[in-house]
């Protein structure tokens, strides 16, 4: 698994970085040298005003310059990338245009290169599965990384953790509001060069194209649950009543990816559901609720209070006298014709697998009959 993001792991012909002051000017006075006049070295490097733009611009950090043209001269310099990397002050995005100009979004000053891929990394990856993205639909006006949420916690922590990760950015803040938002939502957007780092290492798509970063499976267990907390935290519901902990994905695939990590950490989940538009799983049993409390849990503050509700109180319950459940089930059934799974699960008030027991030994009593309809199993009277 990969450990580090260097800076030229990334498309260099888009990158335009600052070097920092002594070295800077000493790196192109080296480079003046080398050619002997400041045309010539704008020549061999194919730009214009050699005088203003390498001799002032360039060399006096008033602006960023191409990271292609900067080991461009290094090689000629003989002058090591990885020394380049130590000496830069400011990286950005740039798209380029035909003849002059072209989009740029913030730099990030003071970068922290090479970029770690660790524990923070992983559950920034997790919170872009979950309630973030990177837009790069038109690549010409950038690659913009948003991250959206109502929970001010976890926005916070999500500032935090991109300056830990890769120096001082700071984020445009949006903030969302109205009769279609139950709580006011928050929306972070970075400029590009943070989505250039992700890119790099995770090929992120939207939709139903979403899908994990397969490296999420070579990595450690405390970055695994990491990253499933970061998910759980944006797409992850708790049921005291239900005592369950589920989550919900439109697409199948990562779902499925999400289920075969929680069955590595030692989880027993159930299989994946289909509800309405979108996939389910969940975790019931006692002792999966008890690990997940201790090596995943929340930071969504909500999330974490139900969570400790259900273990205070416990796994002890009124069971219905026997035989109820089904006698419902049965009377359900006859005023409705047929129903979903899901809506005889709501009918009852009782957990999920439950109730499926309650319908499955009925089914073989011969009294009820399923059939799958669109994925979903529907539930009739046998008459």
């Amino acid at each position: 698994m990969k450990t580090k993001i260097h800076i030229w792991d990334l498309p260099i012909e888009k990158v335009y970085v600052k070097l920092r002051g002594g070295f800077r000017e000493h790196f192109f006075e080296a480079a003046h040298q080398k050619f002997g006049t400041w045309d010539r070295l704008a020549k061999f490097l194919e730009v214009k005003r050699g005088d203003t733009l390498l001799a002032r611009n360039w060399k006096n950090g008033l602006c960023c310059c191409p990271l292609s043209i900067i080991f461009e001269i290094s090689n000629k310099l003989d002058i090591s990338k990885n020394k380049i990397e130590k000496n830069i002050k400011e990286i950005k995005f740039k798209t380029k245009k035909e003849g002059r100009g072209g989009n740029s979004g913030k730099p990030i000053i003071n970068p922290k290169l090479p970029i770690e891929i660790n524990k923070d990394f992983i559950e920034v990856l997790g919170h872009i599965c979950g309630d973030g993205t990177i837009i790069r639909k038109n690549p010409k006006k950038g690659i913009k990384l948003g991250y959206i949420n109502s929970e001010p916690k976890l926005i916070e922590s999500f500032q935090e953790k991109i300056k830990r990760i890769f120096g001082e950015i700071e984020a445009n803040v949006q903030i969302r509001n109205g009769p279609r938002y139950r709580r006011k939502n928050y929306y972070l957007q970075y400029p590009s060069i943070i989505s250039l780092f992700i890119l790099s290492v995770f090929d992120y798509k939207t939709k139903d194209n979403m899908d994990l970063p397969d490296f999420i499976f070579n990595a450690s267990k405390e970055r695994k649950c990491a990253f499933l907390r970061a998910l759980f935290d944006d797409e992850g519901s708790v049921s005291v009543r239900h005592k369950a902990i589920t989550i919900n994905l439109k697409p199948y695939n990562p779902l499925k990816k999400v289920r075969e990590l929680l069955i590595e950490l030692g989880f027993n989940p159930s299989r994946i559901i289909e509800s309405g538009r979108v996939n389910r799983i969940g975790i019931h049993r006692k002792d999966d609720i008890l690990l997940f409390k201790k090596i995943i849990g929340f930071k969504y503050p909500l999330k974490e209070e139900k969570l400790d509700l259900i273990i205070k109180n416990g796994w002890k319950f009124n069971a219905n006298p026997k035989g109820v459940s089904k006698q419902k089930i049965i009377s359900f059934l006859g005023e409705k014709k047929q129903a979903k799974t899901q809506e005889i699960v709501d009918f009852l008030g009782r957990r999920p697998v439950t109730a499926r027991v309650h319908l499955r030994n009925l089914r073989k009593e011969g009294l009820i009959l399923n059939k799958k309809v669109k994925r979903f199993d529907v539930w009739r009277l046998n008459e």
